[in-house]
């Protein structure tokens, strides 16, 4: 009877080992990360972690959505990046109207890269191999974290700067008691306001490529300028989300630029858009020479001031 006690211990240690190793396995392939299916959730988890997040809009009905999602979304390459890199949602077009009216959703699959606070970094239609879909996260990945390492580094410059200034005012005495002064309302009349696109509708020119005339009353300011809608529901889109609208670069030539390192504001002209984002260029050399090496002078790295474009109307 001692024996076969013995050997009934052995067995539910057996047991018992097989089970936690089990459990240990379950437990690290969901630390390895997953897609989402709830877009709160997953805006919530983007912005605690401060990573991209990865929307990607399917349909039951959709052929090569049922592909990619068994040829490249499920696999160990595009999951690994999950809680490193960027975090997954998968969103159902049928179920989620109001997000695929929001990111203008024109075909499926459809995948959008977000920033944290919902500004679109990239975008790609239709269906992704696995190395172009990786390359796609690969890209849009690094230009956030780029873009995150430039901000955090001007950052900490204006704060050292700001505790610099504090602490020689607080080191100066003044001679007088400065004399109050009425605050001044004029500074419009010595700063014209800048308007984008000569007027015209930034939402009905990506979203329809229509130039369609704006209205005063349906203005709002982005870096600087202020951009003109048609219609009250082109405002709200446009404020959710005015990035993915207004020209890149404050509508500057991405050539000159690029070249130079001159702001000269591009003409409406000649725009065109790359990576579903708006560029303004002079002339249709400017133009063409963009489209010769488009990756070049759209990730043109300028943190521009509105004081350096020139011209009191952004074309």
């Amino acid at each position: 009877m001692r024996f076969t006690s013995v050997r009934l211990n052995r067995q539910f240690l057996s047991i018992l080992t097989v089970t936690f190793s089990l459990l240990v396995i379950s437990i690290s392939q969901t630390s390895a990360g997953d897609w989402l299916h709830d877009f709160d959730v997953a805006l919530k988890q983007a912005q605690e972690k401060d990573m991209p997040l990865l929307l990607h809009f399917h349909a039951s009905w959709c052929g090569p959505c049922h592909q990619m999602d068994q040829t490249v979304l499920r696999t160990a390459a595009v999951k690994n990046l999950f809680g490193k890199r960027v975090i997954g949602v998968k969103i159902d077009s049928d179920q989620h109207r109001h997000l695929v009216d929001r990111f203008n959703v024109r075909s499926l699959p459809s995948d959008i890269l977000l920033t944290p606070t919902g500004t679109i970094i990239t975008r790609t239609d239709g269906f992704q191999s696995q190395n172009v879909y990786l390359s796609f996260l690969g890209r849009g990945a690094s230009r956030y974290e780029k873009d995150r390492r430039v901000y955090l580094a001007r950052k900490s410059k204006l704060e050292l700067m700001e505790r610099k200034r504090q602490a020689e005012q607080q080191q100066e005495e003044p001679e007088t008691e400065p004399e109050p002064q009425e605050t001044n309302k004029t500074y419009v009349a010595t700063n014209p306001e800048r308007i984008g696109l000569e007027g015209y509708s930034p939402i009905a020119l990506t979203r329809d490529r229509k130039w369609k005339k704006g209205q005063e009353e349906f203005s709002w300011p982005y870096q600087g300028i202020t951009y003109q809608m048609a219609s009250r529901t082109e405002l709200e889109i446009f404020k959710a989300d005015p990035g993915r609208y207004a020209p890149q670069l404050l509508g500057c030539d991405p050539v000159i630029l690029n070249k130079q390192d001159r702001a000269i504001p591009g003409d409406t002209k000649y725009g065109a858009y790359y990576d579903h984002n708006l560029y303004l260029f002079v002339d249709l050399e400017s133009r063409e020479e963009f489209k010769k090496n488009p990756d070049r002078y759209s990730r043109t790295m300028h943190v521009l001031k509105i004081e350096q474009v020139g011209g009191s109307v952004l074309r």
